[in-house]
């Protein structure tokens, strides 16, 4: 028989008290060790587990940014959904000081579990957002051939121009990524300073493409964090007037051949998708190889606790 549940707060002191579930949550989606959850709790504004019979069933953390607190790492065993969903309002209240008008923001693996237990707090889902992944070597027969002429690609260690780069990939995502802008990176010259930051420590993991001397599209990428072996994608971007002419292409296939170069054995990517279909970055990962390794759910909208 199910206990009632207690809620307790989590630090890296008491990391190793979640690890079971989260890694049990999340096998197959994302790679979880001990360390990575000690860091995302380390990391975190907030982050509480709910105990029955002293046995952890369900987490989340959460994270600030300028414009939104982001509950995300959402993790519950089968059978404690109502015990999830009490949770997370418990969370929202104690980080009621925190939000200060702030969007509310959570992320929730597409389980079903997660997702009805989120649903339930009267936020909105409004868009996903898709985990895809290569195998590097993979990809390149179907690169094959599709890179337009027109379009030249080349590494930012050799153009230079770092921020005019960066300009070209903010508005080559802002058509779909305008909510990461606006509410994570507190407006487009924050993200700005913030892109050219990235590619000046990284020049020659970034490319940029260009038609006639016009820089018209940018792609990057860094070594993962927490998977050996593997690189982050930055995104494919293209300036919207100059998309469905190879440039996606171009780009696609330079960062994951440059990685794939370095002898990195994997790339992930984390793209937006609509709530129903797939966005043109979506399809162009999976054009080129890339599969779908997880989806999350992004929910939103702002509590009123008066």
């Amino acid at each position: 028989m199910k206990g009632e549940a207690r809620f307790v707060g989590i630090g890296a002191d008491n990391a190793g008290m979640v690890y079971g579930l989260v890694r049990r949550v999340y096998e197959g989606f994302e790679d979880v060790t001990v360390e990575a959850v000690r860091d995302l709790v380390s990391t975190a504004m907030y982050s509480m587990a709910a105990l029955v019979n002293d046995r952890p069933v369900a987490f989340a953390s959460s994270i600030g940014f300028p414009g939104a607190v982001e509950v995300r790492n959402l993790a519950v065993y089968p059978g404690y959904g109502a015990v999830l969903r009490r949770l997370l309002e418990v969370m929202l209240s104690r980080l009621e000081p925190e939000l200060g008008g702030r969007l509310v923001r959570v992320s929730a693996l597409g389980a079903p579990s997660i997702i009805e237990a989120v649903s339930a707090l009267g936020l909105n889902p409004v868009r996903r957002i898709l985990k895809v992944r290569w195998i590097l070597g993979s990809h390149a027969t179907r690169c094959a051939g599709k890179v337009s002429g027109k379009v030249s690609v080349v590494r930012v260690s050799e153009l230079g121009q770092p921020e005019y780069v960066a300009r070209a990939y903010l508005e080559g995502i802002r058509t779909h990524w305008d909510w990461w802008i606006r509410s994570e990176k507190g407006g487009y010259e924050p993200a700005l300073a913030d892109v050219t930051r990235w590619l000046e420590e990284n020049p020659s993991r970034w490319f940029a493409a260009t038609i006639q001397d016009r820089i018209v599209g940018a792609s990057g990428y860094n070594p993962h964090r927490r998977l050996a072996g593997a690189v982050w994608l930055a995104g494919v971007a293209v300036r919207p007037e100059y998309r469905l002419s190879g440039i996606g292409w171009a780009l696609l296939c330079a960062v994951l051949d440059s990685a794939s170069g370095e002898g990195f054995r994997e790339a992930v990517v984390y793209t937006y998708s609509p709530m129903t279909g797939l966005a043109p970055g979506a399809t162009l990962y999976l054009k080129s190889g890339g599969l779908i390794q997880a989806e999350y759910v992004h929910f939103e909208g702002r509590l009123d606790r008066a």
